[in-house]
């Protein structure tokens, strides 16, 4: 009997493991970076309007009407408010300088959203745009020395940021009321901004 006829059987399969297992690394290899492709595409938006009206209570730090609309303004900006239509003002004041005790503000601006297949030619969206996530701090954004203002923070997260597109919020608070020390905070999160615009090519390029 020739071992021949058993030799080439055993090769032939295991050939033919070894081309499946080669066809299937590829596919999955493939399939990782469609998925990666996936995640990294920008996304398109357009503007649409907020309103924000909002009163001030804190018990710890307190504002002027003129800090507390630089302070929101600040922030909105940072958020993702578009800085050309922005209107923000000052409300609820009684005193012409120093702190009040229950400061205001009332804003109007645009804020992006991310198209859907439901936007779409609806009317009043604007046009679609390209856009980019964007991760903003804004306890770094709003310190001063060693502070940051931990009830404003606090108030805006709950008051301010469901107004705009955002992801990966990343927050913790100890705000203690009446305290010298004004407690911590972590404030980061990802928002919606505009792409930056492609830059045009080098002359001669």
């Amino acid at each position: 009997m020739s071992y021949a006829g058993i030799r080439n059987p055993i090769r032939n399969a295991f050939a033919r493991a070894v081309l499946l297992l080669a066809v299937a690394g590829l596919s999955s290899a493939a399939g990782v970076g469609v998925a990666e492709a996936a995640d990294s595409a920008a996304p398109t938006a357009h503007w649409v309007q907020r309103n924000f009206d909002y009163t001030y209570m804190g018990f710890t730090a307190k504002y002027s009407c003129d800090g507390l609309l630089d302070s929101v303004r600040e922030i909105l900006l940072a958020l993702g408010a578009r800085k050309q239509d922005l209107q923000i003002q000052s409300r609820g004041c009684t005193k012409l300088i120093g702190v009040e005790s229950f400061p205001g503000v009332s804003a109007h601006f645009s804020v992006l959203v991310p198209d859907t297949n439901h936007d779409v030619g609806k009317a009043g969206n604007g046009a679609a745009q390209p856009a980019q996530w964007k991760t903003v701090d804004l306890v770094r954004l709003t310190r001063t020395g060693i502070d940051a203002p931990c009830e404003l923070l606090e108030q805006l997260k709950a008051k301010a940021l469901p107004l705009f597109t955002s992801r990966n919020l990343k927050f913790q608070s100890s705000c203690v009321p009446h305290d010298v020390s004004p407690g911590d905070i972590q404030f980061a999160v990802d928002v919606l901004r505009p792409a930056p615009p492609e830059q045009a090519p080098a002359p001669g390029a």
